[in-house]
This record gives structure tokens, C-alpha cells and sequence, in this order.
């Protein structure tokens, strides 16, 4: 009986750990003045004053700067925008930030990232901005002047489908539309812009107006 007593009580002690580590509600000034502390899982809303840090977060994220140090899902919208792990969701910032390298299809982050940086790993989704990266495979649309990717499923241009620079390190399998267009490898698409280069598989290394494989 006294065995039971005490293995119910470890339980319930476990119990109120795990769901003291959960919060809908998270409120930060700059991290630690925060309230509850970044340990926490956020699942509804955070408001960050200036800079607010969290574990895993799900819902809407309002603040001038904030972090999360594990998944997010759900919409960021504020000067800056950083998920560590994986994104699900939008970034809609000054800077968006999401660090999460990983090329399993289920361990991507997705959604969209919309400011004038725009950084992630593996991506699946929108970038659009000023400057987007992917510093691994990108899947998508990468809209802006300056957009570089590591591997590319789909289509890099610049504003108004000109002005910009696309730059693929690795493969591309679809379309890259700006005045300059670099690719090491075209597996299957077109370079339509000013200066074309396809340093290994193109129709010539660099052409005018477009280039391409198939």
C-alpha cells in the first residue's frame, strides 16, 4: 500500500512537471524577463516586447524579435523571426530565420517566409524578400533580387521577373528568370535572362537570354 502511495504521488509529480512546461500564453519583455521562463512549450500566443525565447511554439507570434529554440508552427509576424528547428507555418518579418537542415521530405520546414531576409535550410514553400537563401534543397519559389539555393525544384526570378541575380551551387529541375542566372547542373529547365551560365550540362556554358538542359 505504501509502495502504491508513493508511485502515485512520483506520477502525479511527473504529471504537473509535464504540464507545467505548457503555456498558451507567453508574455516577454527581454529574455529572461519573461513570463512563463523559455523552457516552456507555447501553444496559442506569444508577445514579445522586445526579445522573447521559447521551446517549441504553436499559433500566432507577435513581438519585435523572437526565438524558438525548437518546432514552430503557425504564423511570426515581426522585425525578426527566428525558428531553430523545424517551420510549419509563416515568417513575416524584417528577417525570417529558419535553421532546420535537415532533406528528409517530412523533416522540411514549409510554408512561407515573406521580409527583406529570408534564410533557411531545406525549404519547401515561398521565399520573398529582398535576399533568400537555402542553404540546402529548395522546393518552391524564391522571389527577389539577390535568391540563392543549394539544390532547385522549381523557380528562382527576380522582382518583376527580371531584376535579380539566381544562383543554384548545386542542381536544378525547373525555371530561373533574372538578368543574371548561375547553375552548376540543369537536370531539366530553362535560364531566361541577360547572362546564363550552366557550368557543367547546359547548352554552352554561358549564353544570352536563355539556356537549359532537358
Amino acid at each position: 500500500m505504501k509502495i502504491r502511495s508513493i508511485v502515485a504521488g512520483a506520477c502525479a509529480l511527473v504529471a504537473g512537471v509535464a504540464a507545467a512546461e505548457y503555456t498558451p500564453v507567453m508574455v516577454s519583455l527581454v529574455t529572461p524577463v519573461q513570463a512563463p521562463s523559455r523552457s516552456y512549450d507555447v501553444g496559442g500566443v506569444r508577445l514579445s516586447l522586445v526579445y522573447g525565447d521559447c521551446h517549441d511554439f504553436t499559433g500566432l507570434d507577435i513581438g519585435v524579435a523572437q526565438r524558438t529554440a525548437g518546432e514552430f508552427t503557425g504564423v511570426g509576424v515581426g522585425g525578426v523571426n527566428i525558428a531553430n528547428g523545424r517551420l510549419m507555418g509563416g515568417q513575416l518579418g524584417l528577417v525570417n530565420w529558419s535553421s532546420d537542415m535537415k532533406n528528409e521530405w517530412g523533416s522540411r520546414s514549409a510554408g512561407l517566409q515573406f521580409g527583406l531576409m529570408n534564410y533557411a535550410g531545406s525549404f519547401v514553400g515561398l521565399q520573398d524578400g529582398i535576399f533568400n537563401v537555402s542553404t540546402a534543397k529548395f522546393t518552391g519559389l524564391q522571389d527577389g533580387i539577390v535568391n540563392y539555393a543549394c539544390d532547385v525544384d522549381g523557380l528562382q526570378c527576380g522582382v518583376y521577373f527580371l531584376f535579380g541575380v539566381n544562383i543554384a551551387s548545386g542542381a536544378v529541375r525547373g525555371c530561373q528568370i533574372g538578368l543574371v542566372n548561375f547553375a552548376e547542373t540543369m537536370e531539366c529547365g530553362l535560364q531566361l535572362g541577360l547572362v546564363n551560365v550552366i557550368a557543367k550540362n547546359g547548352w554552352l556554358p554561358v549564353l544570352p537570354i536563355v539556356n537549359g538542359n532537358f
